[in-house]
Order: C-alpha cells, then structure tokens, then sequence
C-alpha cells in the first residue's frame, strides 16, 4: 500500500510520519503510519526522535525502534501519544490540559513499554491501593478516572478489548482540611501585613472566586457596573454586579475594587507596590505569593487565638466561607461561584462543624 500524498505541511518529514498540532496550547505532535496495516503510532512532541523513529521504521534497522515495536503489539506508550490528541479536542481549558499531560506522563513511565492488552486489574488495584496508602486519595481517584478514560477510548479505537480499571474500587477521600469561619477570617485580614493581600482577601470573599481568578483580574474587566470573571478552570462566564454589599464582613465589591488602585498604575486589581526580588511595581501576584502571605498571616493569627490546626485552612477556604455567607444573605451562591452542580456548591456550603447551628 502506497502512503497517501503529503500535504504542504508535512513536506519536509520522512514518508509516514504526519504532524498535528493541538491549537489550544499550540504544542506540535507527530504520528506515525504504518503503510502495510495502516495503524497509527504516537511519536510524541519531539520531532528530531520522531523523524529518526520514522526513518528507522520505514528502513526496518536499528534497535528499540518503531519497526520493532510495532512487531511487538501495542505499547501503552503509542496509546498515550493518541490519547494525548483526543483530549486535546474535548475543548478543555489549558490548565486541565497541563494537569492531565502530567499525569499521561506518569502512566507512560509506569506502564508504557507493556502491551495495552496486557495491562491486568491486579495491576492497576495495586497502583491506585499504593497511592491510598500513601495518604494520596484524592491523586488515586484522579488517576482511575484518568486511566479508565483512556481504555475507554482504547476499546472504542481497536487497541484493546476490556478495561481492567472499571472493576477496581475508587479510594476514600477523608476531608480533613479546616474550614474558616468569619471570625476566624477577620483575625487573618487583621494580621495581614501587604496592601495588596488584604485586596486578595477582600475580593475573594465577596465574589467567591478562586486564587486563579483573583490574581488575574484585571480593571478593565470592569464593565456596565459588573466585574467580568471568566473561570480558569471550567470556561465559565460570570457577570458579578459591583454593587453587591456582603453585610457580614462589611464589603461593598465597588468600593473593593476602588480600593484596589494605589499610587502604582498597574493593570491588575491585585498588584505588588513596590519591587520585590524581581517582581516589579504594578506586576500581577504568583499564586504562591499569595498562598503563602496569606498562610503566614493565618499562622499569626491562629497563635494569638490559641488556635492549633491539624490541617490549616488555605487561601481556597474563603471560597467556602463565602459561600456559606452570600447564602445565609439570600444570594445564589451556585452561581456566583459559577457551579454547574448544586451538589457541587453543598459541598462548599457545609461548614464541616466549624460553625454553629442556630436554632430559634
């Protein structure tokens, strides 16, 4: 069977080997096409490997090449290759893109040189059990939803026929992680030693939005008397009103934002104000920075309180807190913290025994 004609773009690779690139993060990937049976082979982003792969393959020569892997059946490493393009169509944001790539990446050094067909449920229980153990849960879930994702879409291409991940159990996830209360919350905002961290803190309370969102706001998404958040993590489009007042911690959300201009013109709401290491004046926060200020904050306060955590809430519990305050002030809090579940949003709304119950 003679290749089909190249296109213009594939011109300057060896016969057989083809180029896709992904538009949404614009990383360029190489496949390979066995002229006799037609089947495809995931080369990877590497052109230079991918070109000395296909070149290897075409001349039948050299050892460990693609010519002897595709006598030796189907290594869960070419799956990978295309798995990695089909989600790259499913129209997900860059940052689930990055954080799957990651993982794909640990699938393929664990089991990529075996044979897809040959990946056993004992195998994969024993990957997940270990993660358990090891008191990552949440990780093992994510992996087993991963991988029985992957053979999911193994089985409907032809590689394999079962899918041994789908009789194994998902971990237990323990919730352990503190929630903050209000007071707790104003202890925190009063140990706050930046400007632009009590900015941070203010913002996320009255919209609820995550770390994400809060250090790329930006002024301009100022627009018609509504903050314009697109969410990072799901697409999710929110027009939040600048006139919304949170009673409870004495927030007005335009006054916030007004708050948030200083004498440094920056593009950001939350902005350094003076140079730090190289961090210049106006420049937008790194989430660590943020995440880290405000648990140093929260250490401080914490102590004065007298209070020990087992497992210190973070800069994402106030997403939670503001939840559960926009609620008890008769705001729909499912969708200004832009879930499509309201399951989803219960769980943010449970306090987890950190408040009290009122009961008239």
């Amino acid at each position: 069977m003679a290749p089909r004609p190249r296109s213009a773009g594939s011109k300057d690779l060896p016969p057989n080997l083809y180029r896709k690139t992904d538009q949404r993060n614009g990383v360029t990937y190489y496949t390979y096409r066995d002229p006799i049976t037609g089947r495809s082979f995931g080369l990877g982003s590497d052109k230079a490997k991918a070109v000395r792969e296909a070149t290897a393959a075409n001349h039948h020569f050299s050892e460990k090449t693609l010519a002897q892997r595709m006598q030796s059946g189907r290594p869960f490493r070419d799956w990978c290759a295309e798995y990695r393009l089909i989600i790259a169509d499913r129209g997900n944001a860059a940052s689930t893109l990055r954080n799957v790539g990651m993982r794909i990446n640990r699938l393929d050094d664990l089991f990529g040189d075996r044979d897809i067909r040959d990946i056993s449920t004992r195998e994969v229980a024993d990957y997940l059990g270990a993660m358990a153990k090891a008191k990552k849960a949440q990780m093992s879930r994510a992996m087993r939803s991963l991988l029985s994702d992957m053979f999911a879409e193994a089985i409907a291409a032809g590689w394999t026929d079962a899918n041994p991940v789908q009789v194994t159990k998902a971990a237990r996830v323990k919730v352990s992680r503190q929630r903050l209360t209000l007071d707790l919350w104003q202890a925190i905002y009063a140990e706050a030693q930046q400007p632009w961290l009590k900015r941070a803190m203010e913002l996320a309370l009255i919209t609820g939005q995550r770390r994400n969102e809060i250090a790329n706001m930006l002024f301009r998404d100022v627009v018609d008397g509504h903050l314009q958040v697109i969410q990072s993590k799901t697409g999710q489009r929110l027009r939040i009103s600048t006139d919304i007042r949170l009673q409870a911690a004495d927030l007005h959300l335009g006054t916030v934002i007004q708050s948030c201009r200083d004498k440094v013109l920056s593009r950001h709401l939350v902005h350094h104000s003076k140079q730090v290491s190289r961090a210049m004046p106006g420049q937008l926060l790194m989430l660590d920075t943020l995440s880290k200020n405000f648990a140093e904050a929260r250490d401080r306060a914490a102590e004065k309180l007298g209070i020990v955590f087992t497992n210190p809430p973070t800069f994402h519990e106030m997403r939670s807190l503001a939840a559960r305050l926009h609620t008890a002030e008769g705001r729909n809090a499912q969708a200004l913290l832009g879930h499509k579940s309201s399951k989803m949003t219960d769980i943010y709304r449970d306090s987890r025994g950190a408040e009290w119950i009122e009961v008239a």
